[in-house]
């Protein structure tokens, strides 16, 4: 007996059965179960893992030192900020020596804690900041003078840091002033008024050095006979073995127009880590100045980090 069939009934029924028969669900296979699709793709691992301030611990569990350049040893800054809850002490003495005029901080204290508030549902790594100088000073044969300095209270934003590409950026807005009760101005060892600061911090890890950049603008208050100033200074840090650092900067001050009050000079620090304690200093001279005189630098200090948790 013949079946006739006619060719879509068969295409049909063959659709019907494809339909009906049993199938694996691979969209729903567990990852790892052999089943489904692969598992998502990992990122890579970021090339620049953020690191912390002084001595911390790399992925490998060895401790090195942070070899950014930073504020001190060098003027020049980076965006980096001590850890929530940490502390970051530097203590340090500078002097800053021309034929005619000297000036000595005879103990700068320079304290600065990490904090991290919230802001639209992220964590901010942000500094606070208060340093004061103990200064001694004089010009020409007369005697030094003996007071406190300038001090200065600022908070800096790390709002950018990118680990794939080592770029991190900060704000770091300050303000100077006469530390109440002092008679600094009176002394000569401060300026009148306040001074109003806005510096943008930049730094850029690369695989045998990293990069820092700073550009800041200075507007006095409260005295007339200043006049706002910028500040540009670029800087370049290397580890030269696991706890030991070098850094070099240039930096320019001037007037904001740049037709005067020009001073570039050039630093070199040295940082020795010693676990959570980390000893520094600093050696620089003037490249060029409106007046003429050369100034020499030299300072000397010492970085405390202070966190209980801490490894």
């Amino acid at each position: 007996m013949r079946v006739w069939t006619h060719p879509a009934a068969v295409g049909l029924g063959l659709v019907l059965l494809a339909a009906l028969a049993p199938t694996r669900v691979f969209a729903q296979g567990a990852p790892g179960s052999g089943q489904g699709t692969a598992p998502p793709r990992q990122p890579p691992p970021p090339l620049f893992p953020r690191h912390r301030r002084g001595i911390y611990r790399n992925n490998l569990g060895i401790e090195v030192i942070d070899a950014t350049p930073q504020s001190p040893p060098l003027e020049t800054d980076d965006p980096g900020v001590p850890d929530k809850g940490e502390y970051e002490i530097n203590l340090f003495t500078h002097a800053d020596l021309s034929k005619d005029d000297r000036s000595f901080d005879l103990l700068f204290i320079d304290a600065n804690y990490g904090i991290a508030p919230r802001i639209a549902g992220h964590e901010l790594p942000t500094q606070l900041k208060f340093e004061i100088p103990v200064m001694a000073a004089r010009g020409g044969h007369d005697p030094y003078t003996l007071g406190m300095g300038d001090a200065k209270f600022g908070v800096k934003f790390n709002f950018y840091t990118n680990e794939h590409s080592g770029l991190s950026v900060a704000l770091y807005p300050q303000v100077e002033f006469e530390a109440p009760g002092t008679d600094s101005i009176e002394k000569g060892l401060a300026e009148h008024g306040q001074t109003l600061m806005l510096p943008l911090l930049v730094a850029r890890e690369f695989h045998y050095f990293t990069l820092v950049a700073n550009g800041t603008l200075s507007k006095p208050v409260h005295d007339p006979d200043r006049e706002s100033t910028t500040t540009l200074g670029i800087g370049i840090g290397r580890a030269l073995r696991r706890k030991i650092a070098a850094m070099i900067e240039v930096r320019n001050e001037s007037a904001v127009d740049f037709t005067g009050n020009h001073l570039m000079f050039l630093n070199v620090g040295l940082m020795h880590g010693l676990t959570r304690v980390l000893v520094y200093t600093q050696l620089g001279h003037t490249l060029y100045s409106d007046d003429g005189v050369g100034h020499g630098y030299i300072g000397v200090g010492m970085k405390f980090m202070l966190n209980q948790r801490r490894p």
